[in-house]
């Protein structure tokens, strides 16, 4: 005999489980795609950062130490990084049918599961041959040195980091006393124009109606400066102003020579001159044969030391390994870090000029899944 109780429970269970497993598949879809791109952005962005600044200063550190070798130095630029990411779903219910005595605390209602899969796509520059020579042999721009003169943490470090002269008193990279010293006139601008600047009454600033210019400007000092302001401008070869207090504004240009009457001049150091200044600072053992002696550098490497070992440091602000030994910054020197910053910051504006128009000629897709 045909069972209609049956058969009512067997009809009424099939639309119930479609409808069940659609609204799970509703769900894990939906929710995944209203939460898969601010996710994706969180962890990915992050991580990618991170990558290309270490693999940055990586690179950077070894071509320090390939300089000191004498070996050949290369850069390859990240120029763009594009990461594909695709979500796929899948969704199951459990249901019975009969006395639920027979399954009852033995069946999930529904379960699901996503994915996530990424595919980034690298592309790099290389940068060689006439682009590499420009831009190391090219003196840094008046406008990158200004910039990190006026806005950096230690002026007094980018002082005798980036300026070789200014006017005419020499600040070498590499000074022998028997041939070109540190005239000693060139620190005490760089102590006067220090403590005026972080005293807010000496300011860089540009000047012109193109704004090309660039000229130093004392404003606003006190009493109790202006002898410093006096002297700073004895030492610059300016002319006092007319009453004790008065704004000075002088004109700031690059060249090489004797300046223009009321007017300072720098002379900036190029890139391959600042990766010989660093290069001098590595630790060489006596066992590291085929490095070559570099004359210690002077007051332009402002304390900046690159430490040697044989096994990876435990605490570093940057480590690169070559020819089977471990170059670093360690993380307790913060003026070698703020030296090795400084110059990443330079060989990454020179980078981004000599690439800026460069066709990726190395893209390597990848593939993943999280």
């Amino acid at each position: 005999m045909h069972n209609p109780t049956h058969r009512h429970t067997s009809t009424g269970y099939a639309p119930a489980k479609r409808g069940l497993l659609a609204a799970a598949c509703a769900i894990l879809l939906g929710g995944g795609c209203a939460t898969l791109g601010p996710e994706v952005l969180r962890a990915g962005r992050p991580a990618y950062n991170d990558a290309i600044l270490a693999t940055s200063d990586e690179q950077l550190l070894q071509n320090i130490i390939r300089l000191r070798f004498g070996d050949s130095i290369g850069f390859l630029s990240v120029s763009s990084v594009t990461a594909n990411v695709s979500l796929s779903a899948s969704g199951s219910v459990n249901a019975g049918v009969g006395p639920s005595g027979n399954f009852a605390g033995n069946l999930v209602p529904f379960a699901g599961t996503i994915a996530t899969e990424q595919n980034p796509t690298l592309s790099y520059v290389p940068v060689g041959g006439d682009a590499l020579l420009r831009m190391f042999s090219s003196e840094i721009t008046l406008d990158r040195a200004i910039l990190l003169l006026g806005g950096t943490h230690d002026p007094t470090l980018a002082w005798y980091m980036i300026v070789g002269r200014v006017n005419n008193l020499h600040n070498p990279a590499f000074p022998d006393p028997q041939v070109l010293a540190v005239d000693p006139r060139f620190d005490e601008i760089v102590g006067l124009a220090t403590s005026l600047q972080r005293h807010g009454m000496l300011y860089w600033a540009r000047s012109g109606e193109d704004g090309k210019g660039r000229m130093i400007v004392l404003h606003s000092y006190t009493p109790a400066k202006t002898r410093e302001v006096a002297r700073l401008l004895d030492l610059l070869g300016v002319a006092q102003p007319r009453r004790s207090g008065d704004d000075v504004v002088i004109p700031v240009q690059l060249s090489v020579g004797s300046p223009a009457p009321n007017t300072v001049s720098l002379e900036t150091r190029s890139l391959f001159s600042l990766l010989r200044i660093a290069a001098a600072s590595a630790e060489i053992g006596p066992d590291e044969r085929g490095a070559t002696r570099m004359q210690p550098a002077g007051p332009a490497a402002g304390g900046l030391r690159i430490r040697s070992a044989d096994a990876a440091p435990a605490a570093s602000r940057v480590a690169a390994r070559y020819r089977d030994r471990w170059y670093f910054i360690d993380n307790e020197d913060e003026a070698g870090k703020q030296w090795f910053s400084l110059l990443q910051l330079l060989v990454g504006a020179q980078l981004s000029d000599s690439t800026a128009a460069a066709v990726p000629v190395l893209t390597i897709p990848v593939a993943g899944r999280r």
